[in-house]
């Protein structure tokens, strides 16, 4: 029998001492453990990737085709469903419904003024949800006019908004003359009108109604307060504390911000996770994001087939996708390739580059009808016949001696 790991066996003797336990009930646990742990060793040969892929396959088909469901009053959107282990599986850059985990130190948890304000200034906050834009092209006028109603719900001053927003509509156009690049305003005019409740920008005849158009597009967009990406927080009471929930994910800048618990703040988004603590974190991202899915839906999974997935997709280094342009284009034998998507391409291709198939995995050689190199396939055993009759031999001998004692 293998002996346990060190790991395992720190844990019992934590347990052990938590409990006060003897020697002797010590011991039994010890030996429990052992034995457990050795009949669920894999023994070697066994085909480990394709049990994982049916004890994922098959269970996955009972997943909801819900695409999401709602966390927090605001209904925060999180992703959910078959479409959610389709995105995380394939390796896609984005998640199609990201939302964070946000904790917060102590000091702020102690008062819930302190968490609301919180929660609230982390939101990406755009001009155009304090206010809106008027247009008026036969006068070639535009007016942005602060919105309190919409403003109420950032909880923002007026009078600095407004200061703001007038400092930061200064988009430019260029123009060339003598062969330099010169930035000129896109509008005529710039003033404030109705106690800074709005401002009004006149533009000349001569610019393009097209150009006014995009130029308001921007401004829509440009950033007052906030962390950008975060469109809603919400704040949730998880076990009796307090946290928050958002629609909208930017791992990298929250985790800038005084307050923050860096080491249990996290995001449903696996690339930013790779993005900002590299691989490792992603792999168990990946896991964790897959085992809550499955786990939403009431799905059991034993943990090793999803962690034999994870380690597939991050292997290399980078998050690859099971997909033709991922894990499977990336193979090295030509007929693996072939045999996921696409396969008269790859069979071209190869014979344009002059391929070698090796035929050491198993998709190649169930193609050509060979033994797989795994279970009885990964044993190669010849017999002997020469020895054989010497033992046969041998042991008639030793039964004669014995009948003629």
């Amino acid at each position: 029998m293998k002996a346990l790991p060190i790991s395992i066996v720190e844990k019992i003797e934590k347990y052990a001492s938590t409990r006060k336990l003897s020697a002797e009930k010590k011991k039994k646990i010890l030996n429990v453990v052992t034995k457990r742990y050795n009949e669920g060793l894999v023994v070697p040969g066994d085909a480990v990737g394709l049990i994982a892929a049916q004890s994922i396959g098959e269970p996955g088909t009972q997943l909801t085709l819900r695409t999401k469901h709602y966390a927090g009053s605001l209904e925060v959107s999180v992703g959910q469903g078959i479409q959610r282990v389709i995105e995380i599986v394939d390796g896609r850059s984005q998640a199609r419904y990201p939302s964070m985990k946000i904790y917060l130190d102590r000091e702020i948890v102690k008062k819930d003024k302190d968490v609301d304000n919180f929660c609230k200034n982390i939101v990406d906050v755009k001009v155009g949800d304090v206010g809106t834009f008027v247009e008026n092209y036969t006068e070639r006028t535009v007016s942005f006019k602060f919105d309190a109603e919409k403003a109420s719900v950032y909880g923002v001053d007026q009078e600095e908004v407004m200061t703001m927003i007038y400092d930061k509509i200064d988009v430019d156009k260029k123009e060339e003359k003598s062969s330099k690049v010169k930035k000129v305003a896109i509008y005529d005019s710039k003033r404030f009108t109705n106690n800074k409740q709005q401002i009004n920008l006149h533009f000349s005849n001569k610019t393009p109604l097209y150009d006014i158009r995009k130029a308001i597009l921007k401004w829509n967009k440009i950033q007052l307060y906030g962390v950008k990406g975060i469109e809603k927080a919400v704040v949730i009471d998880k076990h009796g504390e307090k946290i928050i929930q958002t629609k909208g994910s930017n791992l990298k800048e929250v985790l800038k911000i005084e307050g923050i618990d860096t080491f249990r703040t996290t995001t449903n988004d696996v690339f930013e996770i790779y993005k900002a603590f590299g691989v490792e974190a992603a792999r168990e991202a990946i896991f964790r994001e897959l085992k809550f899915t499955f786990d939403t839906n009431g799905i059991a999974i034993n943990s090793r087939h999803i962690f034999i997935l994870a380690d597939l997709m991050t292997s290399s280094g980078v998050i690859q996708g099971v997909v033709r342009t991922g894990i499977t284009g990336k193979k090295k034998s030509p007929f693996a390739r072939a045999s996921f998507e696409e396969t008269v391409k790859h069979i071209i291709n190869a014979a344009f580059n002059g391929e070698v198939e090796g035929l050491v995995g198993i998709t190649e050689n169930i193609i050509v009808g060979q033994p797989i190199s795994a279970g009885t396939g990964k044993v190669r055993l010849t017999l002997d016949a020469k020895g054989l009759e010497k033992m046969i031999k041998a042991r008639e001998q030793q039964e004669k001696q014995k009948a003629e004692k």
